[in-house]
């Protein structure tokens, strides 16, 4: 026995052990109800005299105890070996006397290629590399189906409860019953024709479908194994129409859920996304009637203030009025038009004698009547500096009227002209500036050539550029 210890105010009545491990064994139960675990088994053991089996499920990581009561291992197809791998339903628990989590085993399984979930899950993987699963693929529902296929068996109660569904709310929807094993030997193969033949009506025009159902109700996974076959899931894929999967509960999930265009919950889930409810149509027209009621209302109203503002215009009361003051304005501006047209095209003369004056200005010719001349090699290149020459050659030179042709003497790079030599003033190159263009810019110094003067030869022709 224990003796209490005093705690300050602040601090909450503390709970005794077998108190927090009730609790926690009631939230770990309430949280995990039925979990599918898989794992290797280890340290197997038989009791002998209850029947119950005890082991270990482990994988590279972690482990966990299990237990398999004699009432559900007894529903087992094989007795558990050390090494072996599994998949186990189960519920996790703690065991209160120990306070160790703990799984309950419900069901177990070998988790080899022969167990139905892992053929499941081969064939999912399949297809999904195939891209049946595929957003893109999958097709909207039409808004308003004239005509509903419903593959599904005649027996069960999930063909009443849609077709009592359909009634309530779109009867308009005309509906075409396919029967159809849905569970037992041979329900996939008979699954997969029934959405074949149907497909073929629809291509031919016989029977034009707009949307298929494929429906059944609860069951346990072996009741709901034939939608999980290939033999479905292609029939599914290859259909022209779209398909909604409404198979089991909602917390089934099929192969065929996953290839279909829609997935419903349930039948009745799966008859609520495919048709609209009339009462609610009717509610939306209503609506619609009356905001069309006050557009038009709304309308008249403006284009009956936009009568009358008119009607008080002016030019409606008195439009003799308006004409005659339009012609008066009319009158005005034709006389203003020619004397405006005679400003404009003198001015524009004025503006073309400027351009024309200094475009004179510019000519070449106006510079060589000022007393200037042109001299340019044999090849046409214009001489700017005496550098260029080399004696002996012949160079043309251009005045103001006429050419002549001449041949070099003698070069003389610093001669300065006589009237410049008069003012004491000296040449860019004679300062030691060099001309960018001229040859000297870039080459070394020479030296300069004896002085000597450059003799005319008679003119040889006065011809003009």
């Amino acid at each position: 026995m224990t003796t209490p210890v005093p705690l300050p105010e602040s601090c909450p009545e503390p709970l005794s052990v077998s108190e927090l491990v009730g609790e926690l064994c009631g939230l770990l139960e309430g949280r995990y109800p039925k979990v599918w675990v898989q794992g290797e088994v280890s340290n197997f053991t038989e009791h002998k005299a209850s029947g119950h089996w005890y082991f270990t499920l482990k994988d590279d990581e972690a482990q966990i105890r299990a237990v398999m009561f004699r009432g559900s291992n007894l529903r087992c197809r094989f007795t558990p070996q050390n090494g072996m791998a599994v998949v186990a339903c189960a519920r996790v628990s703690v065991y209160e006397a120990r306070g160790e989590m703990q799984l309950q085993v419900l069901r177990l399984e070998k988790a080899g290629l022969g167990t139905t979930a892992q053929r499941k899950r081969e064939l999912i993987e399949q297809l999904q590399k195939r891209g049946y699963f595929a957003a893109e693929r999958k097709r909207p529902l039409p808004p308003y189906p004239r005509r509903v296929a419903l593959v599904t068996s005649v027996y069960g109660a999930a063909v009443r409860d849609m077709l009592e569904l359909f009634s309530q709310r779109w009867p308009l929807t005309e509906l075409i019953v396919r029967h159809s094993t849905v569970q037992g030997d041979g329900a996939a193969q008979e699954l997969a024709e029934a959405l074949t033949e149907l497909n073929q009506l629809h291509r031919s025009g016989h029977l034009p479908l707009d949307v298929i159902i494929l429906a059944r109700g609860g069951g346990s996974s072996e009741d709901l194994s034939a939608f999980d076959t290939l033999e479905v899931a292609e029939a599914i894929y290859q259909s022209q129409v779209p398909i909604v999967s409404a198979v089991g509960h909602e917390i089934d999930v099929t192969i065929a859920d996953l290839v279909a265009d829609e997935r419903a919950e349930t039948p009745s889930a799966a008859v609520m996304r495919v048709v609209p409810h009339r009462s609610e149509k009717l509610r939306e027209l209503e609506d619609l009637a009356q905001r069309l009621h006050q557009a038009i209302t709304d309308r008249m109203k403006s284009c009956t203030q936009e009568l009358k503002r008119l009607a008080r215009h002016p030019g409606w009361r008195q439009p003799e009025r308006a004409l005659r003051q339009l012609e008066q304005r009319l009158d005005e501006l034709s006389d203003r038009l020619p004397a405006a047209m005679k400003r404009q095209l003198q001015q524009a003369r004025q503006h073309c004698d400027h351009l024309a004056a200094r475009l004179e200005a510019l000519s070449p010719w106006r510079v060589l009547q000022r007393g200037y001349s042109l001299t340019v090699t044999a090849d046409g290149q214009i001489l700017r500096h005496a550098q260029q020459l080399q004696p002996g050659q012949t160079v043309r030179t251009w005045l103001a009227q006429g050419a002549f042709t001449s041949t070099v003497m003698d070069v003389q790079a610093d001669a300065v002209p006589l009237s410049l030599a008069a003012k004491g003033e000296t040449t860019p190159g004679q300062k030691g500036e060099t001309d960018p263009a001229s040859p000297a810019a870039s080459s070394p110094e020479k030296p300069s050539s004896p002085q000597t003067s450059i003799a005319n030869p008679p003119v040889h022709s006065q011809e003009e550029p």
